[in-house]
């Protein structure tokens, strides 16, 4: 009768610690794709900052966003060949990026809803050597 009763004992420690290692590889899953998400928010965030501050430093980029009327989209027409390759060119593996010209004091807001999370970075550029035409230069990125 006593060694049924520790063959019992042993099977509910046996079954304790099966629950705790099944509950702690759930609990890891999740840690990792939370992680995941976060380095892909981080990655998405220092390449739309790259993207921005390529078009602001390179003065033939910078020239073509001063010379578009306002508001321009990078998915409309009459939009720059040039700088619409600037952001195929410099846009991550996976992701598509839409680029909008605004004005400088206004909103920019994405025309399209597409219920994917958006991640999205802004800058002004105010002028060149030239003229005077303050804009609101916005990025707008998504997983495809």
């Amino acid at each position: 009768m006593e060694k049924d009763k520790n063959k019992k004992g042993w099977i509910k420690i046996v079954e304790v610690f099966m629950a705790i290692a099944l509950l702690l590889g759930f609990l890891m899953v999740i840690i990792w794709a939370m992680d995941r998400s976060e380095k892909n928010m981080f990655l998405t965030e220092e390449n739309n900052i790259k993207i921005l501050k390529g078009i602001e430093i390179e003065p033939s980029l910078r020239n073509s966003v001063l010379s578009l009327e306002i508001p321009s989209y990078s998915d409309g027409e009459n939009f720059p060949t040039e700088l619409e390759e600037y952001l195929s060119n410099n846009t991550l593996l996976g992701q598509e990026c839409l680029l909008y010209v605004c004005e400088a004091t206004g909103e920019c807001n994405m025309e399209v809803d597409l219920n994917k999370e958006i991640y999205s970075s802004e800058i002004l550029i105010f002028s060149n050597l030239t003229s005077y035409s303050p804009r609101k230069l916005k990025v707008f990125c998504y997983n495809a």
